[in-house]
């Protein structure tokens, strides 16, 4: 009897048959992991793209202005967001500005939206998020875009439970004229 219990460890210890399926089956969900952790960063890096597109499409096309009259500031912010398409864009909170320096050198708002329709910075008041002041005229002003996009991962969401949170600052110059103007109507515009 110790012998066949001898005799069938030995044999066990040589057994070698499921060791491929073992190791497959210690590896797979390290290989699974990988794999959903490679896709949801590659979706995460498009979506950081669309947000540099859209924040650098709605600085352009701001530039490209003379003025903006207030009931087409949702067509732009909607044009936007298109932009991001298919990933949600409910999670999307987009500033529009335009910054001027006052007497005094100093960056103040020279009008200000924001995507809900709101304004997000006082008129005159200081603007101080430019990072270098040095890139604002005496005689223009700038355009600023404000950019914030919520990604909440599709199918990691359950593992990773934090959204990421993408910011693009962007800042144009314009184009046509010295300062984009901002209108109720025609005629009736920020100075």
């Amino acid at each position: 009897m110790i012998i066949r219990i001898r005799n069938a460890l030995t044999g066990l210890h040589r057994n070698e048959s499921g060791l491929a399926a073992t190791e497959f089956a210690m590896l797979l969900p390290v290989l699974v992991l990988l794999f959903f952790g490679l896709v949801e960063a590659s979706t995460a890096m498009t979506v950081n793209r669309k947000v540099a597109i859209s924040a650098n499409t709605l600085a352009d096309l701001t530039a490209q202005s003379e003025f903006l009259l207030e009931d087409d500031m949702d067509d732009l912010f909607d044009g936007v967001k298109s932009i991001v398409e298919p990933n949600d864009s409910s999670g999307m909170a987009l500033r529009l500005v335009s910054v001027v320096r006052d007497s005094e050198g100093d960056p103040i708002v020279h009008w200000s939206r924001a995507s809900d329709g709101t304004t997000p910075y006082a008129e005159g008041d200081y603007y101080t998020t430019l990072e270098n002041e040095d890139v604002l005229s005496n005689i223009g002003s700038l355009i600023v875009v404000e950019m914030t996009y919520t990604y909440v991962p599709s199918i990691t969401n359950h593992v990773m439970s934090t959204p990421i949170v993408f910011d693009r600052t962007t800042l144009r110059w314009p184009r046509v004229s010295s300062k984009v103007q901002l209108c109720v109507s025609e005629g009736d515009c920020t100075s």
